[in-house]
């Protein structure tokens, strides 16, 4: 297992192929596996992903945990490869540290893919905050997964978003979730930009993916993004509860041809 150490912690990483370098996030709770169980591999793209801080294999400490603190560990990780200029997309709360990254190192990154971003220069709604919360009072608790189920908050979520449950109730089966449960409360109450006026600053080329019928990651803060970045591609996919499949390949499609188009 490689690891790269940053500010006394060890981050586990993976690199697959070689070509035009491509670093993409995993979302919150879950881990590097989510990169390259996304993607099939492209002989010009080289696919870069690490366990986030806090997340997967890799370590954290008890500072509170915040979308500037995870783009400088994406951009130390980088630097420690001797990569120098790279695309960087990721997936929900990874959409934010790559947003992040981006506006603030603009001449690093050569492109910036959002997938289903779940914050703009506002956190997440509020009542998804509360739902995130409400999972991390209990994980660190013994039977914490049925104290959860008990909680009268439970049946409101089953009822407004289905799936949501599914991902919380496999939080409590993951260790670094377990262990670093405060995580759940410090990223749904922070924002990775703080102004829109921040995206003035991308020139690089943009694609945002988003879709319907997802109320962790609501289509109206990607349509946020397409408006206010200058030339962005916006493209909706087909929603993961009505067809996994197609949606794994509508986002390898969508993404993979953009890399290559804007290297033309």
């Amino acid at each position: 297992m490689p690891l790269f150490k940053h500010e006394g912690i060890d981050f586990n990483y993976e690199i697959q192929g070689e070509g035009i370098p491509l670093l993409f996030l995993h979302g919150l709770g879950d881990n590097l596996n989510f990169t390259f169980e996304t993607f099939n591999r492209d002989e010009k793209i080289q696919l870069i992903s690490l366990d986030q801080r806090g997340h997967g294999k890799s370590g954290y400490d008890s500072k509170k945990l915040s979308y500037d603190r995870l783009a400088n560990d994406a951009l130390a990780f980088m630097d420690y490869l001797g990569i120098q200029h790279f695309y960087i997309g990721g997936l929900s709360m990874g959409a934010g540290v790559a947003l992040n990254l981006a506006v603030h190192e603009t001449k690093r990154v050569s492109g910036l893919i959002l997938l289903r971003s779940s914050a703009t220069d506002e956190p997440m709604k509020k009542e998804v905050i509360e739902w995130f919360s409400t999972v991390s009072k209990y994980l660190p608790k013994k039977n914490g997964k049925q104290l959860f189920e008990q909680d009268p908050l439970f049946q409101s979520i089953k009822d407004t978003y289905p799936k949501a449950i599914d991902t919380f109730e496999r939080y409590f089966e993951d260790d670094a979730s377990v262990n670093y449960y405060r995580k759940f409360m410090d990223i749904p109450s922070d924002r990775p930009i703080k102004s829109k006026n921040e995206l003035t600053n991308l020139t690089i080329p943009v694609l945002i993916l988003a879709n319907k019928f997802d109320v962790i990651h609501p289509i109206e803060y990607s349509l946020f993004y397409e408006r206010n970045i200058e030339n962005a591609i916006y493209y909706e996919l087909t929603p993961k509860t009505v067809d996994a499949e197609k949606h794994k390949m509508e986002i390898d499609t969508y993404i993979n041809t953009f890399i290559i188009d804007s290297q033309k």
